[in-house]
């Protein structure tokens, strides 16, 4: 038994069988296909270290019951990417060992140039291995089991997950320096973001994904909208570098350098001058916090 564990939400478009191209026992983690389609279910083919179950729903209310009724603590690690991002098993394999090797307890890889994205900063930069970060996005959060035990009965009642990124990053499970985006794993996320997901929560009738927001920022008294900043990093010399300006010019001077690798240079250089203006700018708050009293009865 390794001692990580990928969980996703599958359809028939998955693109999960690139996580498998090593033999098991190089691989350091078992996979749970957890499909919502029912033609996915059907084909699934039985191999060491993958288990398949059919749930209906979006991906963190069916994500709650794919694990609810699980020994969380079997594994050290667990990732819940989409079904959407192009990443080899290797690099799969890195990640958990990052996860260890660099004492995180929430973070995920970074976006290769050719990828859709909602946030331009998860975007690779030359030059680093990781940076340090207030936030981490719900494509594809990689954690320890104690905040996935504390986050699972949030995942309940939203099929989007939206706000929940705002949260398991200032638990304090998690912290400052424990939360990473890692620059020398990259993902290619493959779809435009939300897509799917917008045609399938309308078709519902229930809350929207910003209203689902809202109510877990209500559950934690959040009243602003939260932003990624970088506060610090590792290069790939291995020296620490920290410091909210300093990481603002090493970030926008790599990512300029290499325009022209990104699907679009134009959009890619939108989001490097927003990125200036956000580490210039905006807040950084990284207290603790934790469900208002209310929200627990």
């Amino acid at each position: 038994m390794k001692n990580s564990l990928v969980v996703v939400r599958a359809g028939s478009n998955s693109l999960h069988h690139r996580w498998l191209d090593i033999p098991y026992e190089d691989r350091n983690y078992d996979l749970l296909i957890s499909y919502f389609s029912d033609e996915a279910y059907a084909e699934f083919t039985p191999e060491p270290g993958v288990e398949a179950v059919l749930v209906k729903g979006g991906k963190w209310d069916g994500l709650f019951k794919t694990l609810s009724n699980r020994n969380l603590d079997q594994y050290d690690y667990y990732w819940l990417p989409d079904d959407d991002l192009d990443i080899s098993a290797s690099m799969v394999n890195a990640l958990f060992d990052a996860m260890g090797g660099y004492g995180l307890r929430i973070a995920q890889p970074s976006l290769s140039p050719d990828s859709y994205f909602s946030h331009f900063v998860f975007s690779q930069c030359p030059g680093f291995v990781l940076r340090y970060t207030n936030y981490i996005e719900i494509m594809a959060p990689c954690m320890h089991r104690d905040i996935l035990k504390k986050a699972l009965p949030l995942f309940e009642n939203t099929m989007s997950g939206y706000g929940l990124d705002y949260i398991w990053c200032r638990w304090a499970e998690a912290g400052a320096f424990r939360t990473a985006i890692l620059d020398e794993i990259a993902m290619h996320h493959t779809r435009p973001v939300g897509k799917n997901l917008k045609a399938a929560m309308a078709e519902t009738g229930n809350l929207s994904s910003e209203e689902e927001e809202a109510v877990l920022k209500e559950m934690f008294d959040l009243s602003r909208r939260t932003v990624p900043v970088i506060f610090a990093g590792i290069l790939t010399g291995g020296q620490p570098v920290s410091g909210r300006l300093q990481l603002g010019w090493l970030m926008c001077r790599a990512w300029l350098s290499k325009l022209s690798s990104f699907r679009n240079a134009g959009e890619a250089r939108s989001g490097v001058l927003k990125i200036a203006r956000r580490q210039l700018i905006k807040p950084l708050d990284m207290t603790t916090i934790n469900l208002k009293t209310k929200a627990l009865k």
